[in-house]
């Protein structure tokens, strides 16, 4: 027998039962160690087996090398046997020569000149021997006993198919005496008759037969796994853990007011991008047998409510203005915040699309915005409050000069040194304020009260009392929409502009006029003069839109004859302005009703 070669111990060795038959056969081939399952890759190969594709066919490749082992151990044995027999068969053979060469005692004492008679008598079986030898006819075979021949154990392999079909290896086990070597093209049938068809490394094949490598898994064949393809997703343009942002100033110092409590969101704006799976490509085992790739899922969309797809599918989109939140794995779009503490350093700023309803106050420098209602059950201090809807203040407004409230209808339990702009405004009372109104103004309440400030209204003012005793400065202005007067008073100041610029340039063109007249004329005052009349022509056109501007502001804001103040008594110190009339009140008025007297253009009291 062979001696085996010598097996490397490596890493990812498997160790074999001791009671294997695979181990007996380790052990009869003189093999180091402890019997493993080695496997070793082809050198050059330029593949790699899974890591793990050894230990999961471990089992099943075990029980096949069983199965080889003990064929290889039941013919060694028998020729174990036969070589036994034969060795006897020899020995016992050359015993009965011994015997037969050597003479006896009794034949040495004899003389040598014996009679031939007499010698023929002390050996009579020879002489029967040669005589029944001379009586055999010629052609006649003489029948010898001749030992049978030693059996010889042939070089075995056993090819291995991975359960999956993706790798396969070959174990080869060494000959007993004289047996057969195999070759390539026998192990090219063993790949045959274990339909491996697919991925055979002829390098490796005619390695394992040249090296006479015994006892190491020898990986002979690979199949092509299936590439894997990818599930749908998404990518979120919003983040699903919020985390609120700060806003730094342009000094670099952080400002704490400005960070941002919610993710505000738009109406169409793109909550997270959709992404279609890709599908996966097929593979191929060493069977030839095709190896679908695992199937592919549909992107999961975290649509909840108030949020759409869009047409194409591939995008997430919010369905309403308002603020987005990510709950219960769902993207959720809310028109309503709720903040139940104060508007302070908590929160930050507020800036919302939708209705806002504050639980607490609104603290100093801060601000809430938002396009909807707000809602606020505490007070407003030095802040500012921007609706695009209605606001309700339970506990008023105090301002210290520097509060700034904004809606449509405002109502508030009282204003205190603030400034409102508002479609209609409806407080307890209002003190020193700058109240501006496209509509009208309500004073209602237990005190019902308008002292000091400046109060506008385009149409009508309620109160119960108007000024105070101590003479208070109070402005009441009626029948001047606010709007309609800024645009007036802008319109106004671009007339003047106008008019200013032309009135330059008429001076300009009339002096390079004349002074082309004295001197000879020259190609840059011809360009600048055709320039300023070119200017003066555009300004001529401003100025014709701005005076038909003017005039249609004018026009509305003549529309005086629903214009009223109602209070059931006004003080002194309190100056009334209807459209173009003013009146000093000097004397208080009890149940005061005043208009405008469109004959005489002044302010009636009725």
């Amino acid at each position: 027998m062979e001696p085996p070669a010598p097996v490397q111990e490596e890493k990812d060795a498997f160790g074999v039962p001791s009671g294997n038959p695979l181990a007996k056969v380790w052990a009869l081939c003189n093999q180091p160690g402890t019997p493993t399952l080695n496997p070793r890759f082809a050198p050059d190969c330029g593949r790699a087996v899974p890591e793990n594709a050894l230990e999961k066919n471990f089992y099943k490749i075990l029980r096949q090398l069983s199965t080889l082992s003990q064929s290889w151990l039941d013919m060694e044995a028998s020729a174990a046997q036969a070589r036994d027999e034969a060795d006897a068969a020899a020995a016992a053979a050359r015993a009965e020569t011994d015997n037969a060469e050597a003479p006896s005692q009794s034949d040495q004492a004899e003389p040598v000149d014996a009679p031939i008679e007499e010698t023929a008598k002390a050996e009579p079986s020879l002489v029967s021997d040669q005589a029944e030898t001379d009586d055999k006819p010629e052609g006649t075979a003489i029948q010898e006993t001749v030992p049978p021949a030693p059996l010889d154990v042939d070089e075995m392999a056993q090819v291995l198919v991975s359960g999956d079909g993706m790798v396969v290896w070959m174990l080869l086990l060494p000959p007993s005496g004289n047996g057969r070597r195999l070759s390539v093209a026998d192990g090219e049938a063993l790949l045959r008759d274990a339909n491996v068809t697919v991925g055979i490394d002829q390098d490796a094949l005619q390695a394992i037969f040249d090296n006479k490598t015994y006892f190491c898994l020898c990986p002979v064949a690979w199949g092509t796994p299936p590439i894997c393809g990818k599930d749908g997703w998404t990518e979120d343009h919003f983040q699903r853990n919020f985390v609120r942002g700060m806003g730094n100033t342009d000094t670099g110092t952080v400002d704490y007011r400005a960070q941002s409590n919610v993710q505000a969101i738009s109406k169409d704006a793109v909550i997270c991008d959709i992404y279609p799976p890709v599908e996966g490509i097929a593979g191929l085992r060493v069977d030839g047998v095709a190896v679908p790739p695992p199937p592919v899922k549909e992107a999961a969309v975290p649509a909840g409510s108030n949020t759409v797809l869009s047409e194409d599918g591939t995008k997430l989109l919010a369905g309403i203005d308002g603020f987005l939140e990510f709950r219960g794995n769902l993207f959720e779009v809310k028109n309503l915040l709720n903040i139940t503490s104060d508007v302070d350093y908590s929160t930050g700023n507020i800036d919302f699309r939708g209705d806002v309803t504050i639980r607490g106050d609104v603290r100093e420098q801060f601000s809430v915005k938002a396009t909807g209602n707000i809602t606020i059950d505490g007070l407003v201090e030095a802040a500012t409050v921007e609706a695009g809807g209605d606001v309700v203040i339970s506990n008023g407004v105090s301002g210290n000069g520097q509060a700034v409230i904004r809606g449509n209808h405002v109502r508030a339990k009282y204003v205190e040194n603030s400034t409102v702009f508002a479609d209609t405004l409806e407080a307890d009372y209002i003190l020193s304020s700058r109240i501006s109104c496209t509509d009208s103004i309500l004073a209602s309440g237990s005190r019902g009260a308008i002292i000091g400030g400046e109060v506008i209204a385009a149409k009508n003012i309620k109160a119960s009392r108007v000024g105070s005793q101590s003479g208070s400065p109070t402005e009441i202005i009626l029948g001047v929409q606010p709007k309609l007067r800024e645009e007036l008073n802008a319109n106004r100041k671009q007339l003047m502009n106008i008019r200013t610029e032309s009135s330059e340039l008429v001076k300009r063109v009339a002096y390079l006029k004349n002074r082309m007249e004295r001197s000879r004329p020259d190609e840059r005052s011809i360009k600048k003069i055709q320039a300023a009349e070119l200017r003066l022509s555009q300004l001529a056109e401003d100025g014709a839109s701005l005076l038909s501007c003017q005039r249609m502001l004018m026009e509305q804001l003549n529309g005086l004859a629903h214009c009223r103040l109602e209070s059931s008594l006004v003080y002194p110190g309190v100056r009334l302005t209807i459209g173009g009339a003013s009146q000093n009140i000097e004397a208080a008025i009890n149940k005061c009703v005043a208009v405008f007297d469109a004959e005489e253009h002044n302010i009636k009291f009725v």
